[in-house]
């Protein structure tokens, strides 16, 4: 069910592939040509020959939505999804909504295929369908329908999935999108067949199916998908042997993807059908090969159709023995039938003693793991709660000293100074080599005045200043920019109003440290900080395109070091992923919610 479901779901990403991204740099339109015709270390490499700091808007957006796409690959499915926000993000603050729209249909699938995903994903489903009626995109309002029928199906409510699969239909018919509609029939067929059971309503979208099929010069793929509802409908209305001649036409396609798991699920289809039909030397057989495939593909699920066939099976024996019973057959095949059925029930009964031993051994571990969560839970709440003291008195401290500074050791040199000019005027007759020492005295209170007022500024400077967060980044940027040897961007975007105090200081510290790594490590030329108020959250992007490092040795410091700065992010609730190859740059990105 699962699998067949998925299936718009992969045609709305194929279609995305081909439209989305045509206005970038030919650099990036040939590394998106080999995200799918590469191995995934010749893409991750060839990723990291790109300098992702001096790219532009444009084509960083499309940089993150590559590198989200060969994660997802990858298996990391939840950096992926931070990959695709932060591109996201990036079209929609340059206007390109469209594009931030279609990377929607991205994460609703990578959401959809996460076993036990708590993410919910209608709402990109909602914003996706919102955005094409806006703009009047009939191909986008059926693809967001389409979306919103496999959500409602994954919940199991079956009649609101037909609905909104019949509205997307409504949108494309006369609009030649044969592909999209193609898939809606299957789809409509499954849920007919499987969950509403209506064969009848399955076969009649099938029909529908076929034509555009035969139309459109369909692939062997999809004409699997088809005998295989097909074969699905005649199943449900007992016609096994029609439902049989769906299924030898489904084996005799030539597939280029996902074979194994095709033939599998064929073979699995064959022997209930000849089990159905009490052909049992062909269920045996169809069985035997279901079992050699699902070791091929390594299929757990235990195939609940064996028992019937066994059960089946002992009961033509217990005829035959009452038959050998009448004196029409040797005692010897007695012994050999009875063997064989306590054979069969041995094997039944092993198998069940060590399913069960099984079970309780990972109920065991599961008691345990949960144990070791809940100590592991506590001792971070412990570092992450110390962390923030520790930065709260931090910030203490420093005003603390400042106040000092200014009030106290500040003010007694201002005093100094005037009673020192006073006692210089009381004198009436100095010679030329006292004036110089008085001058000399003069100058250097002076110039002790100005470090202890300098000194004070700085310990209160950046956003304790009426100014605020962005301006005190600005000179941030400004002081450690140095002209030939580092290039610092400073890109703010959205902050129309000034944020919490407490969120500000937060906010410029993380920065601040960061980019006092890359002055102290990087040792980089250029680098940039993008800094984006949308909605309720601050994204952060700081790159470099220094020497990098090994993110595996990264240990965690004292202080604001990465680490804690990591710490603090998930303690704000937020979310902190870095980049960096040794050799290749580096790249953090930051999402703080407010």
């Amino acid at each position: 069910m699962k699998d067949i479901l998925n299936y718009i779901a992969v045609l709305i990403s194929f279609f995305m592939f081909s439209t989305v991204f045509s206005q970038n740099s030919k650099e990036l339109i040939n590394l998106q040509e080999k995200l799918y015709s590469d191995t995934s270390e010749e893409f991750r490499v060839a990723l990291q020959t790109i300098d992702s700091v001096s790219l532009s808007p444009q084509d960083k957006a499309l940089y993150y939505y590559l590198y989200a796409k060969h994660l997802e690959l990858d298996n990391q499915d939840g950096k992926a999804y931070e990959y695709l926000r932060s591109s996201k993000r990036i079209y929609k603050s340059i206007d390109s909504i469209s594009k931030a729209m279609d990377i929607n249909l991205d994460i609703i699938y990578l959401l959809q295929s996460q076993e036990g995903n708590n993410v919910p994903y209608k709402p990109y489903i909602e914003e996706y369908i919102t955005h094409a009626k806006k703009i009047g995109d009939s191909l986008r309002i059926a693809r967001g329908y389409g979306n919103m029928a496999t959500y409602y199906a994954y919940k199991g409510d079956y009649n609101e999935s037909v609905g909104y699969y019949k509205k997307g239909l409504n949108i494309l018919k006369g609009k030649n999108h044969k592909y999209v509609e193609s898939a809606f029939y299957n789809n409509l067929a499954n849920l007919y067949n499987e969950n509403l059971h209506k064969p009848d309503s399955g076969i009649y979208y099938l029909k529908k199916e076929l034509v555009i099929l035969k139309e459109t010069d369909a692939s062997a793929e999809d004409y699997y998908h088809y005998y295989l509802n097909l074969a699905s409908s005649y199943r449900h209305k007992k016609d096994f042997i029609t439902a049989n001649k769906h299924l030898q036409s489904a084996d005799s396609l030539p597939l280029n993807n996902y074979e194994l798991k095709s033939k599998w699920i064929i073979y699995n289809n064959f022997h209930k059908n000849y089990a159905e039909l009490n052909d049992y030397g062909n269920a045996y057989k169809y069985l035997l090969l279901t079992q050699q495939y699902s070791d091929s593909i390594n299929v757990t699920e235990q195939n609940i159709a064996i028992n019937d066939i066994h059960t089946k099976y002992k009961t033509k024996e217990k005829e035959l023995e009452n038959q050998i019973l009448r004196g029409d057959v040797k005692t010897k095949q007695v012994i050999n039938y009875v063997t064989i059925g306590l054979l069969i029930a041995g094997s039944v009964i092993a198998f069940l003693i060590i399913k069960n031993a099984r079970k309780k051994e990972k109920i065991s571990h599961q008691e345990k793991l949960i144990e070791k969560q809940k100590l592991e839970k506590a001792l971070k709440e412990y570092e992450l709660s110390s962390i923030d003291i520790m930065l709260e008195g931090q910030e203490k401290e420093r005003q603390r000293i400042a106040n000092e500074l200014h009030d106290n050791l500040g003010s007694m040199l201002a005093t100094l100074k005037i009673n020192f000019e006073n006692l210089k005027l009381r004198k009436s007759e100095i010679n030329e080599d006292e004036n110089r020492l008085y001058q000399k005295t003069d100058d250097l209170i002076e110039e002790a005045y100005q470090k202890v007022r300098r000194l004070a500024h700085a310990k209160n400077a950046g956003v304790y200043a009426s100014e605020g967060l962005i301006p005190a980044l600005k000179k941030l940027v400004q002081k450690v920019s140095i002209p030939k040897k580092l290039k610092v961007d400073f890109i703010p975007y959205g902050f129309n109003e000034r944020l919490d105090n407490s969120q500000e200081i937060t906010i410029f510290r993380i920065v601040q440290e960061l980019i006092t790594n890359i002055i102290k490590h990087a040792q980089a030329t250029e680098a940039s900080i993008q800094l984006t108020h949308h909605d309720d959250l601050i994204n952060i992007i700081i790159e470099d395109n220094g020497v990098g490092f090994s993110t595996d040795k990264m240990n965690a410091e004292d202080g604001m070091g990465i680490a804690s700065i990591q710490k603090k992010t998930e303690q704000l609730g937020g979310s902190f992923i870095i980049d960096s190859t040794p050799g290749k740059g580096t790249t953090i990105l930051i999402d703080l919610p407010i």
